[in-house]
């Protein structure tokens, strides 16, 4: 069984590299990717992810959203790494 990820990260070319590098990891999916805060709590929401790979700074403010939304899928999502 692969280990089911959400990739967090707001520049397009580091989000698509990282994303097809990842893609030929034996044993890994990443069943989204996505490029801010509010697109990853969804898709955390939807996809049920094993983990989550996020950037610290996305939009709106380029601050610590990232951060903000790890703390908060590890409340809503405790299972989630």
């Amino acid at each position: 069984m692969a280990l089911r990820v959400v990739f967090a990260e707001d520049d397009y070319l580091v989000r698509e590299g990282t994303a097809a590098l990842l893609a030929d990891v034996e044993d890994l999916e990443i069943v989204a990717t996505v490029a801010d805060r509010d697109a990853l709590l969804a898709a955390v929401e939807e996809h049920r992810p094993d983990a989550v790979l996020t950037d610290i700074r996305m939009p709106p403010t380029l601050s610590t959203e990232g951060i903000d939304a790890a703390k908060r899928i590890r409340l809503e999502h405790p299972e989630t790494g």
